[in-house]
């Protein structure tokens, strides 16, 4: 229960910064402004979806239908917009952080943000491939060896 609850709280305070970092830094990224709409919609979709686990799941089977189904929705528009996120991030990769009045500046903390955000993804993506691997190399390891001890 413990680890859930830290994964949520990490998944919320994300959510929250990537609202804030995309609402503070609105304007400031004239090379590609469509990263700050990437962050606060993919943050408030994020907490969206949290907040639904709570008050949709466990209230019954209609409304663990009507959870999984948001859920499935959310993730399928999640998905998408990781991927245009990317293109729009990757896109400008090493904007201009010093003059503002240049065609591909980008504020520094808000590219830097939305750059490190979208890879920690990825790398997150990657350990949980990783580990997936040994626990499935583990498995087979310990069938084979029942199967021989038999």
């Amino acid at each position: 229960m413990i680890p859930q609850v830290s994964v949520i709280c990490i998944a919320a305070g994300i959510s929250i910064a990537d609202i804030s970092v995309g609402s503070v830094y609105f304007h400031d990224c004239p090379a590609q402004y469509l990263i700050t709409y990437y962050l606060i919609i993919s943050g408030v979709t994020s907490l969206l979806l949290l907040i639904l686990s709570f008050f949709l799941h466990g209230n019954g089977a209609w409304f663990y239908y009507l959870y999984t189904v948001f859920k499935v929705i959310f993730g399928l528009f999640q998905l998408a917009f990781f991927i245009a996120g990317n293109v729009w991030i990757y896109s400008i990769y090493a904007p201009n952080y010093t003059d503002p009045t240049a065609a591909n500046y980008c504020h520094k903390v808000l590219y830097l943000y939305a750059f490190w955000i979208t890879n920690v993804a990825y790398i997150l993506l990657g350990l949980s491939l990783c580990i997936a691997c040994c626990m499935s190399f583990g498995f087979g390891c310990t069938v084979a060896l029942q199967e021989v001890s038999v």
